[in-house]
Order: structure tokens, then C-alpha cells, then sequence
């Protein structure tokens, strides 16, 4: 069973201003917290909060009403306050630096998830020359199991207390990211077509070269040569069939490896470097936290 703690705190830890009004904060449980995941907080448990007043967030805010009874808001909008409901297992989305105002008439029980824009912009763009902020819109009554889903194996991934989970962490925010942009982007993702991609022979073997060899001094030429196609057509054809240039998938999964790494073993930074096929460490650590936001050896110290 999770601890249980008085006083929430993801409310506040993403308020960049504003005020909060509460009805009594004696009766604020939290049943979840996690704190300490890269880019984003979890928390779960009884909502003791009655209203906001101007407030801003500097995250992406996801509320799941767990209750068994509607949840009913009132937005302050340009015409005055109008009203939402938000039945049970449905949830609102309040996007990042957009002030809100509103009243709760009722508490509940709650899962929230923050996530910084820039953090989930790395986790569903495919190529990471092109990581931007993630737009979202204020909705509300958001009804999606998949979202739901996802949230609470967040939830359940807190509890557990997992200290090698970062990676389920987030391939599950990942995929929430993705349905966050469906249900509440300001930009739709752009449809990939398939055309010319590489068939299954040579995509199988290719990939299987990638892992095997994953730190040695790979090369799209290399790999152009194992399929027998020109170098500006296997480029071409692999950036249609995996949705990356063959080098930022490359770099991709060097990174995971790296991060793989440091969460479990004891080598040096030099070392993983070396055993993730970069060149040196200072060109890892400066790719690393391109990609994740800290430095390997900043992940390292945490973990320590």
C-alpha cells in the first residue's frame, strides 16, 4: 500500500502563478506521488482544492476524476463563468502558459500527470533535429480508455517504487503523448506514407546488423552495402519504412543503450560512451542531454 501524505504538492510545483483556494487542507490525502521521473510528475489521491484564481502552469496538466460521481466546474471565461461536467473516468486537459480561473463545487478522487511540453515533444518526434514543444488546447470530458489506461500504469508504476523503470516510464508517456496529441493537439501529426520503404527481407536484416554491432563505427554505407542498394536509395527507403534517417534512428538507440546503461551498471561514463558507439564523451554528454534534458553524469549521481 502506498503512503499515505498530507498537503499535495504537483498543484503547486507546477504553478508558475496564480492562486489556490482550498477548503480544508486537513482533509488532503495523497495516496501517489512521483516525483522524480525526467519532465513530468504523477500524483493520486483526494482533491481538497476549491478553486484558482489566474493560474498558470509551466506543464502540460491531465486530471483523471476516479470518483464514482461527476465532477462539475465552472471556467471563467470573456462572457463569464460556464459550466463543465466531467464525468467519472474522464478526464480534463489544462495545457501549459494558459491561465485558468475556475470553481470546484464538489472534491474527489484524483490521478494527476504533469508533463513538460519540451519533454514530450522529445519522446514523439521522430527525428531529433526537429524536438519542439508539444501544443496542446484546454478540453474537458476527454472520454478514452487508451488515456486512462495509461495514466493509471503510470500510477501503478509509482507505487511500485521500480528504481530501474524509467524506460517503461516512457515508452508509456510516449504513447500517451501521442493520443494527447489526437484528442488535444493544436497541430494534428502528419500522416506517414509508406511508399518505397524496405521490404521485410532486407528491413529484418538490416536491423539485425544495427543491434549486433550497435558500437562499432556503423555507417549508412556500410549498412547501404549489406542490402545492396545505392546510398541515396537505402537512406530514402529506410527513413520511409522506420520514420528516421537512418543516422537519427542510429543515434536513437545509442542513447537508450547509454541511459540503459547508466541505470544499471557501475562502468564509467568514458566506458558506456565507448559501449554505446560514440566516438568520446564529450560528444555522448553533449548528445545525451539534447535528448534527455541532464547530463549522463548528472543521471548517474541521482541514481548513486
Amino acid at each position: 500500500m502506498p503512503t499515505q501524505i498530507a498537503a499535495p504538492v504537483l498543484l503547486e510545483s507546477i504553478v508558475a502563478r496564480g492562486e489556490v483556494t482550498r477548503r480544508d487542507s486537513r482533509s488532503a490525502i495523497v495516496t501517489t506521488q512521483a516525483l522524480d521521473w525526467p519532465g513530468m510528475l504523477v500524483e493520486a489521491g483526494r482533491n481538497d482544492v476549491a478553486g484558482v484564481d489566474d493560474l498558470v502552469g509551466d506543464q502540460h496538466y491531465l486530471s483523471l476524476n476516479l470518483d464514482t460521481a461527476p465532477l462539475k466546474l465552472e471556467v471563467k471565461e470573456p462572457h463569464g463563468f460556464k459550466p463543465f461536467v466531467i464525468p467519472p473516468r474522464s478526464l480534463w486537459i489544462s495545457p501549459s502558459a494558459n491561465p485558468i480561473t475556475l470553481r470546484l463545487n464538489s472534491t474527489l478522487r484524483y490521478l494527476r500527470v504533469s508533463i513538460d511540453p519540451l519533454h514530450l515533444g522529445r519522446l514523439i518526434t521522430p527525428s531529433l533535429d526537429e524536438v519542439g514543444p508539444v501544443h496542446l488546447r484546454r478540453t474537458y470530458a476527454v472520454e478514452s480508455p487508451q488515456i486512462r489506461h495509461l495514466m493509471l500504469a503510470l500510477k501503478y508504476e509509482a507505487d511500485s517504487r521500480n528504481a530501474h523503470g524509467l524506460a517503461m516510464v516512457e515508452a508509456v508517456t510516449s504513447a500517451l503523448g501521442h493520443l494527447l496529441v489526437r484528442h488535444a493537439g493544436v497541430e494534428q501529426p502528419r500522416p506517414i506514407h509508406n511508399r518505397g520503404g524496405l521490404s521485410a527481407v532486407p528491413k529484418r536484416r538490416v536491423l539485425e546488423l544495427i543491434e549486433a554491432a550497435l558500437d562499432a563505427r556503423l555507417t549508412v554505407e556500410m549498412l547501404s552495402r549489406e542490402v545492396g542498394l545505392s546510398v541515396a536509395h537505402f537512406a530514402r527507403a529506410f527513413k520511409e519504412t522506420m520514420g528516421r534517417a537512418p543516422h537519427q534512428y542510429l543515434l536513437a538507440l545509442r542513447l537508450e543503450r547509454a541511459r540503459r546503461l547508466l541505470e544499471t551498471t557501475e562502468a564509467s561514463l568514458s566506458d558506456i560512451a565507448q559501449r554505446a558507439g560514440f566516438a568520446d564523451q564529450a560528444h555522448f554528454t553533449r548528445l545525451f542531454k539534447r535528448a534527455f534534458g541532464t547530463t549522463p553524469g548528472a543521471l548517474m549521481r541521482t541514481r548513486h
